[in-house]
């Protein structure tokens, strides 16, 4: 979007209304100008709406390389560009087949203990809702909930997992919802079977939809930007 904005300028200072002396005026009227305005203005919004909520409270685990929100309990667990630390790796349980021994080393929480991407971040067994958006669900990542979802005793206790999800314009509306939902039951069917007894691996997937702890809701982003 930043390319765009500058391609833009770059265009109006090669025109005849360069001259002019409101060219900044004419740039922010463009409609790519004002996109990149909103997408700012909604990155600071949600940061007034976490600093209007008590820190401790609300805890973000993100797997972007990227800064977004100004949030006290966050944890960029991959690194972030800022600090120039990003990792990339793999779920090396999937792959051992194909090695004589585990490759625990490209595993991304190999990558994260080298580069020592440590912080404070406690995930206690008393969270009432987790959600997560934006996440591609990708197996390379389940080790991650498997932690996450281990530390909550999600078939024993009482927390509720919320997935949102959004349309996009590339896809088709319904498409994008189906993957979605075949993703989010990968997830937690591939998370059952790692509980030890069996018999509750099979049926978490049933037991968290009968106890209303397992959700699925859209955030319609364009609404979003137009609200703001």
């Amino acid at each position: 979007m930043k390319s765009k904005v500058l391609n833009k300028y770059i265009q109006l200072c090669n025109s005849s209304e360069s001259h002019d002396s409101d060219l900044v005026s004419k740039l922010e009227d463009t409609t790519l100008y004002n996109q990149y305005s909103l997408i700012n203005k909604f990155d600071e919004t949600l940061s007034e709406i976490y600093k209007e909520k008590n820190n401790d409270e609300n805890l973000v685990l993100t797997f972007n390389y990227t800064k977004v929100w100004d949030v006290e309990n966050v944890r960029n667990i991959h690194g972030d560009l800022d600090n120039g630390n990003i990792i990339f790796g793999i779920d090396y349980d999937k792959l051992n087949n194909n090695f004589n021994k585990p490759p625990i080393e490209f595993s991304k929480s190999y990558r994260v203990l080298e580069n020592g991407l440590t912080s404070t971040f406690d995930i206690s067994s008393d969270i009432d809702i987790i959600k997560i958006y934006g996440h591609g669900l990708g197996k390379a990542d389940y080790s991650y909930y498997q932690s996450i979802f281990d530390s909550v005793d999600l078939y024993h206790g009482k927390t509720k997992v919320i997935f949102f999800w959004s349309d996009y314009e590339s896809k088709e509306k319904e498409q994008i919802h189906k993957d979605f939902v075949k993703g989010v039951t990968n997830l937690i069917e591939e998370y059952g079977t790692t509980v030890s007894n069996k018999d509750h691996g099979r049926n978490l997937f049933t037991k968290l939809l009968l106890e209303n702890r397992l959700t699925i809701e859209e955030i319609p982003v364009n609404e979003l930007f137009t609200y703001l």
